[in-house]
């Protein structure tokens, strides 16, 4: 197990059994799930639909934000992800989200991309 790891951990490692060893790797890569989810959840949150950027490429972009989410064990509720990625739009958008909210309902955030 220990030949293929980078030299680093392969270093730290070492002097470990193999049930040690074992528990370190969850640990690490534990911390390192953790740090992902922080990140992209700061990433949700922050994106904003730019001046100049189509609504679909902003779409797409969120959406690759809710599936990493989902990926990394935080699925969001679809309720949750049309709200979040309606928010995000800009201003010119308006009439779109006000139509969504009366019409489309219950649509998936792939059935609004299409």
């Amino acid at each position: 197990m220990l030949v293929t790891m980078e030299p680093e951990i392969q270093q730290n490692l070492e002097p470990l059994h193999a049930h040690e060893m074992l528990k370190e790797l969850k640990t690490m890569f534990a911390q390192q799930a953790e740090q992902e989810l922080l990140q992209t959840t700061r990433n949700f949150h922050s994106c904003r639909q730019e001046e100049g950027q189509s609504v679909s490429s902003y779409v797409l972009k969120m959406k690759g934000y809710i599936d990493n989410l989902e990926r990394l064990g935080h699925p969001v509720t679809l309720g949750l992800g049309v709200s979040l990625i309606s928010i995000g739009l800009r201003k010119e958008c308006d009439g779109f989200v006000q139509n969504y909210n009366m019409h489309s309902m219950g649509k998936t955030i792939n059935e609004l991309h299409a």
